[in-house]
C-alpha cells in the first residue's frame, strides 16, 4: 500500500519561526519601549538644561542686584550730604565698573539688560562732568530703577525656576512610573503568551499522546482534530495517516483470512464430495447391476419396478458428479475460464440447499460469450457469495416473487455477469457488508467491477465486468 508524501512544512509555520518572530516582537517591543523611555528622558534632560541656564540667570542678576545696591548705598550718602562731593569717589568708580561689567554679562541672557546698562552709564557721566546735587540725585535715581527692574527679574526668575522645578520633578516621576509600567506590561503579557502557547502545545501533546495509544490499543474509529499548522501538526496528520493505513492493512488481512477460510472451506467440500461421490457411486452401481438383472424377469410389474430404479440411479450418480465438479478446488493462476459453465456449477450447487429449493434460478448465457482469462477459483468464490446472500435476501421476503434472473453478455471488449431479483439487500446488516466488501477484494485483482443498482421498480441489479482478455491484458 503506497501512501502519498506528505506536502513539505512552510518555513514561516514551523515552531522555529514562531520563536523567531517572539524574539523579534519582544525587541520591537524593547526597542519601542526604550525609545519612548528616551524621548521622555530628553524631555527631563531639556528641563534640566533650562534649570541650569535658569539658575546661572538668576545668579547673574543676583551679583548685578548686589553691586547696584553698594553703588546705591553710596550714592545715596553722597546726594544726601550737606555739601556736594565735588566729584565721585574712587569708590563708586570701581562700583560703576563693576556694575557695567556684571550687566554686560545679562545681555547674553537677554538684551533688554542693556537698557539698565545705558541709563546708569549716561547719569554717571554726566555725575562725572558736573558733580552737583542734582546730578547726584539723578545718578541714585538711575540705580534704584535698577535695582528695582532687577529685584523683580529675579523674584520673577525664582518663580520660573522653582516651577520649572517642580514640573521637572515631575517629569521625572513620569519617567520612573513609565518606566515600571512598561517593563511589567511587557512582562505580563509576553508571559502570557507563552504561557499560553506552552500550554496550548502541551495539550497537543497530551491530545496527540492519547491517540497514539488509542491507535496502538486498536481503537482508532475517530482521526484526531489538527488544528496546528507546525511541527506538531504534521506529526498529528501523520498519526492520522498512519492510523488509516493500519486500519486499511487490517482490514486487508482480514479479507485475506476469509479468502484463505473460504479457499480452505472449498478444499474440504471437494474432500468430502469427492468422498461422498466415491462412496455413493459404488452403491449406486451394485443397485444398477441388480436393477438391469430384474429387468430380464417376465414379469412386467418387475421389469417396470427395475426401470424405475435405473433411473433413479442414473439421477442419483449424475448429482454425485455435478456436486463433486462444483466442489473440486480451482487453481489460482489465471487461465480461461467459461464464465456459462462456471454459472451453471455453482448454482447448481447453491440448488442443493434445501433453503433455496422454492428459489428459481432462471438462467440466460450467451452461447457467444468468449472465455474469460482469469482465475475460476476466485469467480467460483465470487459467485458462492453473490448467490447465497442474495438468496438469503429472497428467502427472508416470502411476499415477493422467489425468481433470480441470471445473463451474461459480451459488450466491448469486456464480459458481463448480471443477476437480478426482487429481494432489497439490507446493507445495514454485517453479512451483506462484508459479503460485498470481500467481493469487491476479489474482484480488484482481476481488474473486474462489481455494481449495484435498481431496475424495474423495486428490482435490483449485481452486474460483474470482466475484461473479455484477461486481467493482465492491456
Amino acid at each position: 500500500m503506497s501512501t502519498a508524501a506528505p506536502p513539505l512544512l512552510a518555513v514561516r509555520r514551523s515552531l522555529r519561526a514562531q520563536g523567531l518572530a517572539a524574539m523579534l516582537a519582544l525587541l520591537v517591543y524593547l526597542l519601542a519601549a526604550g525609545g519612548y523611555i528616551a524621548w521622555e528622558r530628553g524631555e527631563v534632560y531639556q528641563d534640566v538644561t533650562e534649570l541650569s541656564l535658569l539658575a546661572r540667570h538668576e545668579k547673574a542678576v543676583a551679583l548685578a542686584e548686589e553691586a547696584i545696591n553698594g553703588a546705591l548705598v553710596d550714592v545715596t550718602e553722597s546726594s544726601s550730604a550737606e555739601v556736594a562731593t565735588p566729584a565721585p569717589p574712587t569708590e563708586l568708580r570701581l562700583y560703576m565698573e563693576n556694575c557695567s561689567r556684571l550687566l554686560a554679562a545679562l545681555e547674553s541672557f537677554d538684551p533688554s539688560y542693556a537698557r539698565l546698562a545705558r541709563a546708569i552709564g549716561r547719569s554717571y557721566d554726566v555725575l562725572v562732568v558736573q558733580p552737583v546735587r542734582a546730578n547726584w540725585i539723578d545718578m541714585r535715581e538711575s540705580l534704584k530703577r535698577a535695582a528695582d527692574d532687577l529685584e523683580i527679574q529675579r523674584r520673577r526668575l525664582t518663580g520660573e525656576r522653582e516651577e520649572l522645578m517642580r514640573g521637572w520633578q515631575r517629569r521625572y516621576d513620569a519617567v520612573t512610573v513609565d518606566s515600571l509600567l512598561l517593563a511589567g506590561v511587557g512582562l505580563v503579557s509576553f508571559g502570557a503568551l507563552v504561557a499560553w502557547y506552552f500550554t496550548r502545545l502541551s495539550r497537543d501533546i497530551r491530545r496527540l499522546e492519547t491517540h497514539a495509544r488509542h491507535v496502538v490499543q486498536g481503537r482508532r474509529g475517530v482521526a484526531l482534530d489538527v488544528q496546528r499548522d507546525d511541527e506538531l501538526g504534521s506529526l498529528m496528520r501523520a498519526v492520522n495517516r498512519m492510523s488509516a493505513d493500519l486500519d486499511d492493512r487490517e482490514q486487508q488481512i482480514r479479507l485475506d483470512d476469509e479468502r484463505r477460510l473460504h479457499g480452505e472451506k472449498l478444499l474440504a467440500v471437494g474432500a468430502l464430495a469427492a468422498g461422498v461421490a466415491h462412496e455413493v457411486n459404488n452403491p449406486l452401481a451394485v443397485i444398477g447391476g441388480v436393477a438391469q438383472e430384474l429387468r430380464t424377469n417376465p414379469d412386467a410389474q418387475v421389469v417396470q419396478a427395475a426401470e424405475q430404479i435405473l433411473a433413479q440411479t442414473q439421477r442419483a450418480g449424475q448429482a454425485a458428479r455435478q456436486l463433486a465438479e462444483v466442489a473440486e478446488p480451482q487453481t489460482a493462476d489465471l487461465d480461461w475460464v467459461d464464465l456459462n459453465a462456471l454459472t451453471q456449477r455453482v448454482v447448481q450447487l447453491v440448488g442443493y440447499d434445501k433453503r433455496y429449493r422454492r428459489i428459481a434460478f432462471e438462467l440466460r448465457p450467451d452461447p457467444q460469450l468468449p472465455a474469460v482469462r482469469s482465475s475460476a477459483g476466485a469467480i467460483q468464490q465470487l459467485l458462492m457469495r453473490l448467490l447465497p446472500m442474495v438468496a438469503d435476501a429472497l428467502a427472508r421476503d416470502a411476499s415477493r416473487p422467489q425468481a433470480v434472473r441470471i445473463e451474461t453478455a459480451a459488450a466491448g471488449g469486456e464480459v458481463q455477469w448480471q443477476m437480478e431479483f426482487a429481494a432489497t439487500l439490507d446493507f445495514a446488516q454485517p453479512d451483506v457488508q462484508r459479503g460485498l466488501l470481500l467481493s469487491r477484494a476479489i474482484i480488484e485483482p482481476l481488474q473486474g467491477r462489481l455494481a449495484l443498482g435498481q431496475v424495474e421498480g423495486q428490482h435490483q441489479r449485481i452486474q460483474l465486468t470482466l475484461p473479455a482478455g484477461g486481467a493482465g491484458s492491456d
